[in-house]
């Protein structure tokens, strides 16, 4: 294969050179705890206004760029600046605001460039005005787990460090951008339009779809296309503009419009309209190629899909390198990519086939995103292939008929109804094979996150074969494309892993060793739906499709609501469950939660154990023996009946102690006190409360390695001071999930090795 495209090279040696310093240097976006829950006047320019759905109910949120966390004595000056801005022009207004921005903003508020503002007003601000909000700050936090989303590193990328809650506007500038809140003022039209035309569901859909409107997107809807690999079409992106756009370029042809003319509108008119959506990155992408696929027939050029692809590229990471780590950026331009080297790999196409020729292009597309699916969200559903196949050929008729829909219900509604029709019917079947995938087997391939390594290999082999394609037989191309998914996403067996996860006032330790891995615990009381943002991501994360066991220590909230989440996600989460384990206690022990949550496992067919002291789970080297309670033992305290195991793995041993306290450690001292035995990691019960951890306890098993778990900033005080400095009494080293993060311990031979998530 000839090098023909230098600035596709060029570019690909840019983007290389970017990603190596990206992954030498330490990322991590500016977190502003001093202004974490503070009430704050935020001064800035409004970027976008778009519907979420929060808590049941539709909200406005606003963008600000270009803003700033004011000192309290630059408030009033503002305030009375703004009521006499009418005169001001908009680019004055700019000038004057970056000349002081840098004295008016609070000292500790310097790297603020975005906020969110959720508001309470009815009247929002135009588009483009100057504006003070005032509300209650929350900053965006990194992830304190492996798999978890990270919000700071994810705004830092659109210029947002924060939202700002129950916002209201204190005052705005007679200045705005007419062009803009125009086209907003039309997208709110357009929405109503749809909202009229088109039943609920399949209106906030196609409000996704073609306005761009994803905040209000039905959750259900948008979990069902995720979990099936087609939630890519409620993005717009340059399927819309090659539909839209190619569709006007090509009826102002017909109506013989200069070439040149045509070409001009065809492009203002998607700029309006990527304008209109919110110009996310895959309009940008798409937009800029367009325009060159317009342009370069006037330029005496042959238009090249991966050259325009890598001038694109190009135009966005100059202005912002961060978008490298960004998924939509890196899905948008994988896809192309994939679709661009279509032709080099041609010769390997069963062309005499055209159900296979469709599927090979399916599945050479899909492999082109495959390192960005398992980065992102650790798992890859298999039947997407097929489905895009289905779902991808209809989107020209959803999308025209979206387009007549809303134009025929402008002039009459029932009219606009009608031609909806086809749109509603089109969904209600990828409505249908998306249900239809999600009862077939193995529907979701979970393979965990590829390390570095991994994915610089297979993007290697694939380069190689790609290369040297046309020189390759058709055997050897299949071979090492085979390779190369073998190599990204084999995971091998390791030693023993003890991870506790951060998931607040709570306690979620995963075991693993060789195949098989453990859950002791998951709940918390100051996380919300902690199974599906820190649970399950971490699972994923690992390549945890099933746990052989999960244990239950005791039913209180902050030990058991994260698994009763996934019992209930059951069919949706893809993590199978081997058995619950709970505590074998008397019957007048066990409270309401305790019935409900056996009755849940059994309902998901679950299979439920009760242990009690003495019973021992042998996995391989991996040893975990109950001490504690024994069987029918009775106590009022929930935590008093805390299950107690003790692992043993070659010569490492740990005690999971749960929230173990009162009479039930007593027991456990004992018992420890005869064996005799020191134990290397200690869970340290009950979240590190005083009433727990006595010293008496400690002497018995003189810990090596102690982990608190327990919520940042909590209510209860957790640790205790004094349990701190018993801990520190028995010299052990002591680790606490609040301060850095998921701990994890690993096991290898004589080596024992502990890490924090957080630096």
């Amino acid at each position: 294969m000839r090098i023909r495209r230098p600035l596709c090279m060029a570019g690909a040696v840019y983007v290389a050179a970017l990603i190596a310093a990206m992954l030498c240097k330490v990322r991590g976006a500016p977190v502003f705890e001093t202004l974490d829950r503070e009430r704050v006047t935020v001064a800035g320019f409004v970027d976008g206004k778009e519907y979420r759905l929060s808590q049941g109910r539709e909200i406005t949120v606003i963008t600000l760029a270009d803003a700033a966390v004011l000192k309290e004595s630059q408030i009033t000056v503002l305030k009375q600046f703004l009521s006499d801005s009418e005169k001001i022009s908009q680019y004055r207004l700019h000038g004057l605001w970056n000349r002081n921005k840098e004295k008016w903003k609070k000292e500790d508020a310097g790297g603020i460039e975005g906020v969110l503002c959720y508001m309470e007003d009815k009247e929002l601000p135009p588009m483009g005005s100057f504006v003070l909000m005032e509300g209650r700050f929350y900053a965006f936090t990194h992830a304190t787990n492996p798999g978890q989303f990270d919000g700071a590193d994810y705004y830092r990328i659109m210029r947002q460090q924060g939202r700002l809650m129950q916002a209201q506007c204190l005052a705005v500038s007679g200045s705005l951008s007419a062009f803009r809140e125009k086209l907003y003022e039309l997208r709110t039209w357009l929405s109503l339009l749809i909202h009229a035309s088109y039943p609920q569901e399949e209106a906030s859909v196609m409000g996704a779809m073609l306005l761009g409107e994803k905040g209000s997107l039905d959750t259900e809807m948008k979990s069902l296309y995720q979990q099936n690999g087609i939630i890519h079409i409620l993005a717009i992106s340059g399927l819309h503009l090659s539909i839209l756009g190619m569709g006007f370029y090509r009826m102002l042809k017909r109506l013989r419009v200069p070439t040149l003319v045509d070409i001009i509108l065809s492009i203002a008119l998607m700029y309006c309209y990527g304008v209109m959506t919110g110009m996310g990155v895959s309009v940008i992408r798409a937009l800029i190629m367009f325009g060159l696929k317009l342009g370069a027939p006037l330029l005496g050029r042959t238009y090249d899909m991966l050259t325009a692809m890598m001038t694109a590229a190009l135009l966005i990471l100059v202005q912002q390198p961060l978008y490298l780590t960004h998924s939509g950026f890196l899905f948008s331009f994988g896809a192309i990519c994939g679709i661009g080297l279509l032709p080099v790999v041609s010769e390997h196409l069963p062309s005499e086939n055209r159900v296979l020729k469709a599927l090979f292009t399916g599945m050479w597309v899909s492999l082109s995103t495959l390192p960005v699916y398992l980065s992102f969200y650790y798992e890859f559903p298999p039947y997407s292939i097929f489905l895009n196949l289905l779902v991808i050929p209809c989107m020209g008729a959803v999308l025209v008929s979206g387009v007549a829909a809303m134009a025929a219900a402008a002039f009459l509604l029932p009219l606009g109804r009608f031609i909806a029709l086809p749109g509603i019917w089109i969904l209600a079947f990828y409505e249908s094979c998306c249900n239809f995938c999600m009862k077939l087997p193995a529907r979701q391939w979970i393979a965990g996150r590829p390390e570095n390594w991994q994915m610089t290999v297979f993007l290697g082999i694939l380069a190689t074969t790609v290369f040297f394609a046309r020189k390759m037989k058709r055997r050897q191309f299949f071979v090492a494309v085979i390779l190369a998914v073998g190599i990204l996403t084999v995971r091998f067996p390791k030693e023993l892993t003890i991870t506790f996860l951060d998931v607040g006032q709570g306690d979620c330790i995963c075991l693993e060793e060789g195949k098989r891995s453990f859950l002791i615990d998951g709940g918390s009381s100051d996380t919300k739906d902690v199974d599906v943002y820190r649970i399950v991501p971490f699972l994923k994360y690992r390549g945890i499709s099933r746990l052989d066991a999960v244990f239950v220590t005791h039913p209180d909230s902050d030990h058991e609501n994260g698994i009763r989440g996934m019992l209930e996600n059951y069919d949706k989460n893809g993590i199978r469950i081997g058995m619950l384990i709970m505590p074998d206690v008397g019957e007048e022990s066990k409270n309401e939660k305790y019935f409900s949550l056996v009755a849940l496992a059994q309902k998901r067919g679950v299979p439920v154990k009760l242990i009690h002291a003495g019973e021992r789970l042998e996995s391989g080297a991996l040893s975990l023996e109950c001490l504690h309670p024994q069987s029918g033992y009775s106590n009022a305290d929930t935590n008093e009946y805390s299950t107690v195991l003790r692992l043993r793995y070659g010569q490492f041993s740990a005690l999971f102690t749960g929230d173990l306290e009162g009479e039930g450690e007593e027991l456990v001292t004992k018992r420890m006190g005869t064996a005799q035995e020191r134990i290397t990691l200690l869970k340290v019960a009950h979240h590190g409360s005083g009433n727990s951890t006595s010293e008496e306890f400690l002497s018995a098993i003189k810990p090596g390695i102690a982990v608190i778990c327990a919520g940042r900033d909590n209510s209860y005080g957790h640790p205790h001071e004094e349990t701190l400095n018993r801990l520190a009494g028995q010299g052990c080293r002591i680790l606490q999930t609040p301060e850095s993060g998921a701990v994890t311990v690993s096991v290898k031979g004589d080596r024992i090795r502990a890490e924090t998530f957080l630096p």
